[in-house]
């Protein structure tokens, strides 16, 4: 077994990203060391190093989206064995609490989840816990497992298990980066009537378009939530079933909730600190029963079923990748996923 490898290391906002040398941790009982062959930047580290508070301890090592191979197991994880493929799911609770045990392990309150609370996969080698591996099918590729991880489960699990999606509803996608390009995809394999997409790049919109959205709503950088929602509303028909918000910023929290018809629900998927400003007074809540969901990354069940999606070709997740990096390049990338340079779908990095 290695003893040292490569790490992209967090130390903080001040610091930013810096490649070192760190020791390979050896796996415990429970646990499997995993040579990493993939994992995407995701945008939700871009808050981190503009100052959002890091879950776990610094320093730590990014990367919460991999795929690889196991290189050794501890003795109480016996079914996985040297040369295994895998992805890495974020949403693996302690599987004791009361959340774990009423089916919602991504919202355990003691999540260890790699890249966030423990160092991730931005390295040569990760260990993590046994039972948060997935095997990744055969026609399925590194790359798109990565991506997969997050990138395409949490958007399915936001749609599926916590938005609730019924066949012929309308779904509007705000914010069409990683995760919103890959919701509108999802929406019409689920089976939306109208998917709406909404954004502040035209290539992103013209990116949606060409995934499968209806029709796509442009909003200036400097347009409120109200103005912008007379568009939106006029695009939907006078509002959607579901609305995902996917951006995590108060001003499209804000038009997220202006564009439910009574009944609807708008579920949170972006990251923000801001307290999400739903400007409905509390008697529409209780009379048109709108619903404001959160949703985290997903179940394991909804990461095996986008591998397998992916591997039958009823979704292409290698598309949805736009940029490749080595692993001394992640900063430089997560730098152009900050500056939004050259429309950044989605980045992965590579262990070549």
């Amino acid at each position: 077994m290695p003893t040292t490898m490569k790490a992209v290391r967090f130390h903080g906002s001040a610091e930013g990203l810096r490649v070192e040398s760190v020791p390979v941790r050896a796996p415990g009982p429970d646990e499997v060391l995993v040579k990493v062959a993939a994992c995407g930047l995701c945008g939700s580290d871009v808050h981190f190093l503009e100052g959002m508070p890091v879950p776990g301890p610094l320093p730590v090592t990014f990367g919460h989206e991999p795929s690889g191979t196991v290189v050794s197991a501890g003795d109480e994880a016996a079914e996985w064995q040297p040369g295994d493929r895998v992805a890495i799911t974020i949403s693996d609770g302690c599987g004791r609490c009361r959340t774990c045990r009423s089916g919602a392990p991504e919202a355990c309150p003691q999540q260890r989840a790699p890249g966030l609370h423990l160092d991730g996969a931005f390295a040569e080698y990760v260990t993590v816990a046994a039972s948060s591996l997935v095997r990744v099918p055969d026609g399925v590729s590194m790359a798109a497992a990565a991506v997969a991880t997050d990138c395409v489960a949490s958007p399915y699990h936001a749609l599926k298990c916590r938005g609730r999606l019924n066949p012929g509803e309308q779904v509007v996608v705000i914010g069409i980066g990683g995760l919103g390009s890959m919701a509108v995809v999802l929406a019409r394999q689920l089976g939306a009537g109208r998917v709406v997409a909404v954004d502040r790049s035209p290539a992103a919109l013209a990116r949606a378009m060409a995934s499968g959205a209806d029709d796509g709503v442009l909003v200036a950088d400097d347009a409120d939530a109200t103005a912008a929602s007379r568009g939106l509303l006029a695009a939907v028909d006078g509002g959607a079933e579901l609305v995902l918000e996917c951006v995590g910023r108060p001003d499209t929290t804000t038009l997220g909730g202006l564009a439910l018809v009574p009944g609807g629900r708008l579920v949170l998927v972006g990251v923000g600190m801001a307290a999400p400003p739903i400007p409905h007074p509390q008697a529409l809540f209780a009379l048109f029963e709108y619903s404001v969901i959160g949703s985290f990354a997903s179940h394991k069940e909804d990461l095996i079923e986008v591998l397998r999606l992916e591997e039958c070709g009823a979704i292409d997740i290698e598309a949805a990748i736009s940029h490749r990096v080595t692993l001394e390049e992640v900063p430089a990338g997560y730098e152009r996923l900050r500056q939004y340079q050259g429309d950044p779908q989605r980045i992965v990095m590579e262990n070549l």
